[in-house]
């Protein structure tokens, strides 16, 4: 199964097996978590690959539903757009998993710097040994944070690895996402349509330029505390939206721009095609 087939086919696991991967796959998945990418070269990305499953689950305790053998630990500092950069980065790793016969869910992430430095090293002391003078603080800017939890694994009896159709989503209609676009990009579209998101509430609205599309994120209701997972939903639609240009050809470029939006959207980012050129 190639990365664009598993885009339609992969599904959020609910329940998993107790089954523990074996040692060469979580080798294969370590390489995996160590060739990550984004957007944002200024940022300090990781994927911490746990395979001692039980001790993320004694974190998270009953904050979460979902038991896995093992979990990714992503870990990031708070740069700009941060969030959604970790979405664009892991969505693709979570793909790559699914190809392999791995199970994935995303599960929002309560975790604490101190609840898990014991084992992991977190902040900009690993990568400059040391500080020159001890006094000196470091910047929020420059110290990594568990900001997003995977777990992984095999489904359980009751569960399955992949969807029964391709077309089996409850997922917003097209006209809610982009109501008018070049028909060139209706295949690209439906593999954003169908991206996964924090409750299923797809907050992004693509609008079509001249140039290609501007992306905007809805903004969520303040009750439901989703701010942060919405920002990361963000970066998981436009890594569809990327693998999607890429098995069609299309070459594209993302920048950002100064845009301001009157209605309850906040622009995210300017998609460029490069075809037009």
């Amino acid at each position: 199964m190639e990365l664009y087939d598993a885009l339609f086919y992969r599904k959020s696991i609910k329940g998993y097996s107790s089954k523990v991967i074996k040692k060469p796959l979580l080798e294969e998945i370590k390489r995996l978590c160590g060739d990550i990418t984004y957007l944002n070269n200024d940022l300090n990305i990781k994927a911490h690959l746990i395979e001692r499953g039980h001790l993320i689950h004694f974190l998270i305790g009953k904050e979460s539903e979902v038991k896995a053998p093992h979990y990714i630990i992503i870990t990031s500092n708070k740069g700009e757009d941060y969030l959604q950069n970790v979405g664009f980065a892991i969505e693709k790793l979570v793909l790559e998993l699914t190809c392999l016969g791995v199970g994935t869910t995303w599960i929002k992430c309560k975790l604490k710097k101190e609840d898990v430095e014991e084992f992991m090293q977190l902040d900009a002391r690993e990568m400059d040994n040391e500080l020159d003078d001890e006094d000196e603080i470091l910047d929020e800017s420059e110290i990594e944070y568990p900001v997003s939890v995977l777990a992984i694994g095999y489904p359980d009896q009751y569960d399955s690895l992949f969807r029964k159709s391709k077309r089996s989503y409850d997922r917003k209609k097209m006209k809610d996402i982009c109501s008018e676009f070049n028909p060139k990009w209706k295949d690209v579209l439906e593999g954003v349509r169908v991206s996964p998101s924090i409750m299923n509430k797809q907050p992004w609205i693509f609008k079509e330029r001249d140039y290609g599309f501007d992306v905007y994120e809805c903004h969520p209701k303040k009750r439901l505390k989703i701010e942060d997972e919405n920002k990361i939903s963000m970066g998981i639609a436009l890594r569809h939206f990327d693998i999607c240009c890429r098995e069609k050809n299309i070459k594209v470029e993302y920048i950002k721009k100064n845009i301001k939006d009157k209605r309850k959207s906040k622009y995210f980012i300017s998609i460029i095609d490069k075809n037009l050129e």
